[in-house]
């Protein structure tokens, strides 16, 4: 009886924790899945900002493994001692409730903590917001070809794509976005919006098997680009990114479209000379491949001759790239280098960041454990 005052009762701290678990993992779930209303609305379900962050979760069983450890080793350290009576002359007596208490504020803050810098959004809302008036229209080539991991580090065509289209939207002073995505065909993908980072989310969705009918028609894509733009009285800017490998002609009357409407074109071609094999689209769960029309694996190259020659009677800006990380700069330049100061005031629909709610959670439960401490402190020091 004597070592039980100087031990952690183990027969019911680790029930406890494993119970506590349980129950705090199933709770989230409920929670979680009890706001999933709808997965075709964005707004009305759980989305995070910032999921990456989950990874510090890591630290949760890093925190498991320190806390049984020095229990256990303190009991280990008990129990050997030849005298029970040895462990009043140097010990104090524990609390394995207390114990427990600091273990679950301590834990839970962690895990909360972690959960708000993930930025859980819910909902959406309206803000106001006063934005230069550009408009800019992403044309994404689709075709099988974007598929080609010919840029370096071994990122495909299209992977450095959607990389390049975030930077741009990060970096440009752009109203709104839209998009439109081609191959033989042309479709559009995401209407004008301000709201960008709808935007990013339909970016990070693009893949080849989009569009069944594979080619390359950049005329035709040019041309629908110039029905995106609103009537309004902002700079428009035309973001064409292609392999440029091939076109089926239009691109000539397409530009004096463009011209004609005040729209201006910018290029970014992505791609190497040497080319490569065009692989199937990694998200169809087919391997292998692409085929050409005698049955050998089908290759693709960068054609930078046609696209520097569109860029040029378009009078746009230009980068030919087959780096992982392009530099846009040239086309930054002439996209955030307005003709006017003309500004815009818009109203636009936000994700509604609920960070705040894990947040204070988490830090009540730090405030409570250092008035546990401070309430020990006192106790001990009145004794």
């Amino acid at each position: 009886m004597v070592k039980s005052r100087y031990t952690y009762k183990l027969s019911w701290i680790l029930p406890a924790l494993v119970t506590w678990e349980i129950l705090f993992w199933l709770l989230g779930w409920f929670l979680l899945h009890l706001f999933q209303f709808d997965s075709d609305y964005a707004s009305e379900k759980i989305v995070f900002i910032s999921p990456e962050n989950a990874i510090y979760l890591l630290l949760l069983p890093l925190y498991w493994v320190f806390f049984f450890m020095r229990i256990a080793q303190r009991n280990r350290y008990v129990n050997g001692l030849a005298d029970a009576h040895l462990a009043r002359t140097f010990l104090r007596p524990i609390s394995s409730g207390l114990t427990f208490l600091r273990y679950f504020l301590i834990r839970n803050s962690l895990v909360l903590l972690v959960l708000a810098a993930m930025q859980p959004s819910y909902g959406s809302k309206t803000v106001s917001g006063r934005v230069s008036a550009v408009e800019m229209v992403f044309v994404v080539d689709l075709s099988q070809s974007m598929n080609v991991q010919d840029m370096s580090g071994g990122k495909s065509r299209l992977e450095v794509a959607q990389r390049a289209m975030h930077q741009l939207i990060n970096q440009t002073s752009s109203a709104k976005v839209g998009m439109l995505v081609f191959a033989g065909s042309v479709f559009p993908q995401l209407p004008l919006t301000a709201d960008k980072y709808a935007a990013k989310m339909y970016i990070d969705e693009l893949s080849t098997d989009i569009i069944s009918n594979q080619g390359t028609n950049i005329g035709l894509a040019l041309s629908k680009g110039i029905d995106f733009f609103s009537e309004e009285k902002m700079k428009k800017v035309l973001v064409l990114i292609t392999d440029g490998e091939d076109h089926e002609g239009g691109v000539n009357q397409a530009i004096r479209q463009l011209k004609d409407s005040e729209i201006e074109l910018v290029v970014l071609g992505l791609g190497t000379t040497a080319g490569g094999l065009v692989p199937n689209d990694p998200k169809s769960g087919v391997s292998g491949y692409v085929k050409d029309a005698s049955g050998r694996p089908a290759k693709s190259k960068l054609n930078p001759e046609m696209l520097q020659e569109i860029a040029a009677q378009a009078n746009g800006a230009i980068v030919i790239s087959s780096d992982a990380f392009p530099n846009l700069s040239p086309l930054l330049t002439q996209i955030n280098n307005l003709k006017t100061t003309k500004q815009v005031d818009l109203e636009f629909e936000i994700k509604e960041n609920r960070y705040r709610i894990p947040l204070a959670i988490g830090l009540f439960f730090l405030l409570l454990l250092l008035v546990v401490d401070i309430v020990v402190l006192f106790r001990k020091s009145a004794e």
